[in-house]
């Protein structure tokens, strides 16, 4: 085992979250948000994170032999679910007014919105999103509206 080996054995021992997601199109697919660009398929969730783990080997020691930052794993933290926001004036009055068009809260209303943009960050539609995030009986948004 080389140097580098043992620097990548040291890397991936670290404790990275692996994101295993069911995908229509190929099994599963797997990420970590520290390591873009990143990412393994497989028929199942074994075979995914199989992958996943000898792609991760090879783009580290691409990152390591090009001199590129390795990020740090993410800090686990404890969230409540509450945040207080502060936001315009005018995007909270279209804000209430879309909730009204959806027949829901403008906190549902913003927990879908959120949810849509970290699952289209996280290169998820808006399906996936809602389940992953525990959205998956509150209203969604009208398209239509929301295009304008």
């Amino acid at each position: 085992m080389t140097k580098m080996d043992d620097k990548i054995r040291v890397i991936l021992a670290r404790p990275y979250v692996r994101r295993l997601l069911p995908d229509p199109e190929c099994g599963y697919t797997v990420t970590v948000h520290e390591f873009p660009g990143c990412i393994a398929e497989g028929d199942t969730a074994e075979e995914a994170l199989s992958n996943f783990d000898r792609a991760a080997e090879s783009w580290l020691a691409v990152c390591l032999s090009g001199g590129y930052p390795i990020i740090e794993p993410l800090e686990a933290a404890e969230h409540p679910g509450r945040i207080a926001l502060s936001i315009p004036r005018g995007l909270h009055c279209d804000v209430a007014e879309l909730a009204q068009l959806d027949e829901c809260t403008v906190e549902q209303l913003l927990a879908v919105a959120i949810s849509e943009y970290v699952g289209r960050r996280m290169g998820l539609t808006q399906g996936e999103a809602a389940k992953l995030h525990g959205l998956t009986d509150l209203p969604k948004m009208d398209a239509t509206v929301a295009s304008k």
